[in-house]
């Protein structure tokens, strides 16, 4: 359909179509003016009546998130203003790449909030788009803001690794630089994690006026040298660290533990299977280990030709069987990191290439403090169960690349004959864990244990305290010690941690009137008290400022 307009103060007549049909030329120079020379009948759809201003809005595309982005992406417009005081809920997002500017601003109080409230991320519906971050710099030089807008994630699942939301992450490659500005915002979403692209230009991050609370703020890394330099300028942050366990009713069969209400999900975590972490079962005085997918997958499927394909059923979860008397099966002696046995101690699980023996079918069993067995034809009593110790219980029972581990100790009653080859078998002649198979539910705990032992024991009472103990997951910040800080008049209260990436170096520290930089807060060079604001980061913030 096409409109003929008679526009009187020029001297020629002038035929368009819709405006979502115009030329870009037209759009960008003669649109309003067209706009408005329509006739009052003719109404134009929102996504039809695009800002004429350098500016867009979400109400102008039907409060399509990822319309509106992908138009400042695509066009000479770079700035969404937002209206102030209003409150934006977007639901569903994909992680939007940016590869021009990109500047959303209020004139104060908006707020957007992103994300399902209490989204599964262990089960994930395929057909909802629900991205960890908000937007991806890539690899280009960023000059990206966010101005008097307050970013909300959706009320999350309680679970020990929440699915905490972040702004902005990058690229590791090399050769990226720019700016990214959070100006005057409460949040409780991750600041980002992003990465420097080399020594020289640096990629600045501004952070000013910002109260946070949340699970972690940023993890910045200089992979690629000392060109990550970070400005906080009175700035709150607050670390708010998860639940590390649950209160639940249980019910056992031989080889799993259901739960009646919640799930197996809530102590799910990218730790399972790896590094120095289990989770586990209390209930009653006893434990039972929770085996991740890799202990499955790399031991227990290749010695017994069993096709199971994971542990975790959301409400249900896979345990070593609980022995039924009368029982016989295998264990491995027990043994320190050079390989001499320890005289008075079994384990669950064989290592059958550390001892050199060829492999043999067999499960392994939850033991708990009070089993007798018998082995050799002499009666034994379990006194103590606990996790192997040390670098053994993450790093000996490797297949694949990937730990495999989950084994338990059990002490004796009294040593076994120093003649006993490594591989005994044994005999179940009582087992505390059976009386859980009665079918009734029983209270106990679900818990997530972080480089924390789990010992039970007949002679001393730990207390439930000492069970449920764990270091939670999460940090404040995760930097690398090459990166730059310049900081004032900021709290940074939680957990610190840094490494190093052993490129480039930091091109200096400086901290005014702050407060809680500490852990392993410890830059290799000075840390100044005093020196202005980096000139690049005040012009980009008053450039950002005049903008509103």
């Amino acid at each position: 359909m096409k409109y003929r307009i008679n526009i009187s103060n020029l001297s020629f007549d002038l035929e368009v179509e819709k405006i979502e049909d115009l030329p870009e030329s037209l759009k960008n120079g003669v649109a309003s003016a067209i706009a408005s020379a329509l006739p009052k009948e003719i109404n134009l759809e929102p996504s039809q009546n695009l800002s004429k201003a350098n500016f867009i809005t979400l109400e102008e595309f039907d409060y399509d998130w990822e319309k509106a982005i992908q138009y400042t992406q695509n066009t000479d417009v770079s700035i969404i203003k937002l209206q102030k005081g209003k409150k934006y809920r977007i639901k569903e997002y994909s992680t939007q790449k940016l590869k021009k500017d990109l500047f959303i601003i209020s004139e104060r109080d908006s707020e957007i909030r992103f994300g399902l409230d209490n989204f599964d991320q262990w089960n994930p519906d395929p057909l909802v788009k629900q991205d960890r971050y908000v937007f991806d710099l890539d690899t280009w030089n960023s000059k990206v803001a966010i101005v008097n807008v307050d970013l909300k994630s959706a009320q999350l699942v309680q679970e020990i690794q929440p699915f905490y939301r972040g702004i902005f992450k990058n690229s590791s490659d090399k050769n990226q630089s720019g700016l990214i500005a959070l100006i005057n915002s409460n949040t409780d979403m991750e600041f980002g994690l992003l990465y420097s692209g080399g020594q020289e230009d640096d990629l600045i991050l501004i952070q000013k006026n910002v109260n946070f609370e949340g699970v972690i703020w940023q993890e910045l890394k200089a992979n690629n040298g000392g060109g990550l330099q970070v400005i906080m300028d009175n700035c709150n942050l607050k670390q708010v660290d998860p639940p590390t366990y649950f209160k639940k009713q249980l019910k056992f069969s031989k080889n799993a533990v259901m739960v009646n209400e919640g799930s197996f999900n809530q102590i799910e975590n990218t730790f399972q299977g790896m590094g120095n972490s289990s989770n586990i079962v209390y209930v009653e005085g006893m434990t039972f280990l929770l085996p991740p997918k890799t202990f499955i997958q790399n031991y227990h499927n290749r010695y017994n030709g069993d096709s199971l394909e994971s542990t975790n059923q959301d409400v249900s979860h896979y345990i070593h069987p609980i022995p039924s008397v009368g029982e016989k099966f295998l264990m491995s002696r027990s043994y320190n990191v050079q390989g001499v046995p320890i005289p008075g101690m079994l384990r669950n699980v064989i290592n059958w290439e550390k001892l050199g023996l060829e492999p043999r079918p067999n499960v392994v069993r939850s033991l708990q403090v009070g089993d007798r067995l018998k082995i050799n034809g002499e009666e034994y009593l379990i006194k103590i169960t606990d996790r192997i110790p040390g670098v053994a219980f993450n790093s000996e029972y490797k297949y694949n690349g990937q730990d495999s581990y989950y084994a338990q100790e059990f002490k004796l009653d009294k040593d076994l004959p120093k003649e006993l080859p490594m591989v005994v078998e044994v005999e179940v002649l009582e087992s505390k864990g059976e009386r859980l198979l009665d079918g009734n539910l029983h209270e106990g705990y679900i818990i997530f244990k972080y480089n924390k032992n789990w010992q039970t024991n007949m002679d001393v009472d730990h207390g439930l305290d000492y069970m449920l103990a764990s270091n939670p997951f999460g940090v404040l910040s995760y930097n690398h010690k090459e990166i730059s800080l310049w900081a004032k008049d900021t709290v940074h209260q939680g957990f610190y941690r840094q490494s190093k990436s052993g490129n480039g170096n930091s091109k200096g520290y400086t901290l005014i009137n702050c407060r809680g930089f500490e852990d392993q807060f410890k830059p290799d060079v000075p840390v100044n008290g005093s020196g202005e604001m980096p000139k690049k980061a005040n012009d980009f913030i008053d450039f950002l400022m005049a903008l509103v």
